[in-house]
């Protein structure tokens, strides 16, 4: 069991799942923190080391291009920026622990996921069509992970995950415990620190979306539609 809340700058996972939710303020320190570009790379490593994965040696250098991709925010995005990975990677990891996420391949996918879930995301110029975000950012993701793990039933696998993510569309299955906890951790990345973050958060994706009306109005359509939505984990649901 680890006892301090940070180490080498980083939150631990441990800590802050042994104490919650006592202490998401911890957690919230951090994710809110915007001053400097996180590092998405030493993110990933401290959360599968306190996540006791075993055998990452291998998978270091494709973690490293991921992270250097995830980090070019070419298109100037406000709200799916590195900041926003950073939460989505810190929060799943949480959900992880809280969850008893066991197996050692899934805590390692779940990592790959949550830090790639919107991969060279086009912000103001994504396209206006079901799915097309997350089918490019699973392309390029596929790009660099097949070359080092040519498996096709876990590419489709993630394939899924990604889709799941698609917003607009809830999921018809949701049985994979990975997948039930990338997206809680999407949703909790805006959700999960009370109106007035989630007004914030609403002010930079409206940005992006060229929503006219005001961050409020966002942020109310926003839990709106999670009535059709919902969370999937109790973990989840009592970290609201």
């Amino acid at each position: 069991m680890r006892n301090f809340p940070f180490e080498k700058n980083f939150p631990s996972i441990s800590y802050i799942a042994n104490n919650w939710p006592r202490s998401k303020n911890v957690l919230k320190k951090f994710i809110l923190s915007n001053h400097k570009l996180p590092d998405l790379y030493n993110i990933c490593i401290n959360c599968l080391n306190d996540l006791n994965v075993q055998k990452i040696e291998r998978m270091k250098p494709v973690l490293k291009k991921l992270s250097i991709l995830c980090s070019k925010n070419v298109t100037y995005n406000t709200y799916h920026d590195p900041h926003h990975f950073k939460s989505v990677i810190i929060i799943s990891c949480l959900l992880a622990k809280l969850s008893n996420l066991k197996n050692n391949g899934d805590r390692l996918l779940l990592v790959i996921i949550a830090l790639t879930h919107d991969l060279g995301h086009l912000g103001r110029r994504i396209q206006n069509k079901s799915f097309y975000q997350e089918e490019r950012s699973f392309n390029e993701l596929s790009r660099v992970l097949f070359k080092v793990k040519p498996n096709f039933k876990e590419n489709q696998r993630i394939k899924k995950i990604f889709k799941s993510t698609y917003f607009p569309i809830k999921p018809k299955k949701v049985d994979d415990h990975v997948e039930k906890i990338i997206l809680d951790a999407d949703i909790l990345a805006s959700l999960m620190f009370g109106l007035n973050v989630g007004v914030e958060f609403a002010k930079r994706l409206k940005h992006e979306l060229r929503f006219e009306g005001g961050s409020k109005q966002l942020f109310s359509g926003f839990l709106k539609f999670l009535d059709n939505k919902s969370l999937y984990l109790d973990s989840s649901k009592k970290s609201c």
